[in-house]
């Protein structure tokens, strides 16, 4: 029994356990850096836009300026949750034997564990769509980063081009979006994008863009609900939303924005800390990068109970902030 409350187990146990959907850090911040310490450091990288001079075989090689880039730093966040499972819960169970409430109370530790993991999930998938608007904040509003992003790529569109607007053309729009990440950003192989409702309602309805969605739209919206392929972007309506402390359901992507993201190489990443713990074989301070996620028990022993805690320490980054395209357009 002690072996079913052990860190090591609690911890590889509730990393197997599968993810709450998390469409933006699927798509965007697929990519996972473990960090030896909770002062998170990362560098927000510039390319060279100059061509290269030939050179005779003979001549040496040129002499070329360094990468350019700046250095963010910041503490990790930490999100954990605690859940006291009372042995007066299980008294039902005792009438089937001591076996029996053993087994209830593992079920009952990995149900409690997949409801604290999902909870920090949509935590992260939280702090990503924030940090695709330019500023990462915590739950009060408090900013963790800010990437300062350039006037160009926070558009607000008035009058005649708004998409819900006859005269507009959205396919211009987002063509342009595009020119100014690739011209930004260097090699951009693909765009995704993440709508909000009111805003695919408007690419669905606008009668430029129906020209060209006409033929493709029915079989996309059949096999894949609200997914389009439009303007060589991959553009997903994203309806993720979570409950404020004032208890109003807020949305991730505002309905009335269209975000494009260039998946550039090396452009995103989610960061995690280890947790400081010393209960942790990769807690801060062992050298080693911890597991994503962190669980751990306790008991308590009047009146008799057990805690169990799940914790994670990761932070979404942006190497490219240029990449990004937080625009208004409804």
């Amino acid at each position: 029994m002690d072996n079913l409350f052990s860190t090591r187990a609690l911890t590889a146990a509730v990393n197997l356990i599968k993810p709450a959907p998390t469409l933006i850090l699927d798509q965007v911040f697929a990519k996972k850096k473990r960090q030896l310490t909770d002062r998170f450091a990362w560098d927000v990288k510039s390319h060279s836009e100059r061509v290269l001079k030939n050179i005779e075989v003979h001549e040496p090689a040129q002499v070329a300026d360094n990468s350019g880039f700046k250095t963010i730093t910041c503490r990790a966040p930490r999100f954990a949750e605690k859940r006291l499972i009372n042995a007066h819960d299980l008294n039902a169970m005792r009438a089937f034997g001591e076996q029996a409430n053993v087994e209830l109370l593992k079920e009952r530790i990995g149900q409690e564990q997949v409801d604290m993991k999902r909870k920090i999930d949509l935590t992260r998938e939280f702090m990503a769509a924030k940090a695709l608007s330019g500023q990462v904040v915590d739950d009060a509003g408090t900013v963790l980063v800010d990437y300062n992003f350039a006037a160009g790529q926070t558009p607000i569109l008035t009058g005649t081009n708004l998409w819900t607007d006859a005269a507009s053309s959205p396919l211009k729009n987002i063509r342009a979006w595009k020119k100014l990440i690739s011209q930004e950003a260097g090699n951009v192989p693909k765009f995704v994008a993440f709508c909000g409702s009111d805003a695919m309602d408007a690419l669905m309805s606008n009668q430029s863009a129906l020209e060209m969605l006409k033929y493709t739209q029915g079989a996309q919206l059949a096999e894949q609900g609200r997914v389009l392929t439009f303007g060589g972007a991959e553009i997903h309506e994203y309806y993720g939303s979570y409950v404020d402390a004032n208890n109003v359901r807020q949305d991730l992507i505002p309905a009335d924005h269209f975000v494009l993201v260039g998946l550039a190489d090396d452009a995103f990443a989610e960061l995690t800390a280890p947790v400081v713990d010393f209960e942790s074989e990769a807690g801060v301070g062992s050298g080693k990068p911890g597991e994503f996620f962190f669980s751990k028990s306790w008991k308590m022993d009047d009146p008799s109970g057990r805690w169990v805690k799940v914790e994670a320490r990761p932070l979404p980054v942006l190497h490219r902030p240029e990449c990004v395209v937080y625009a208004k357009v409804v």
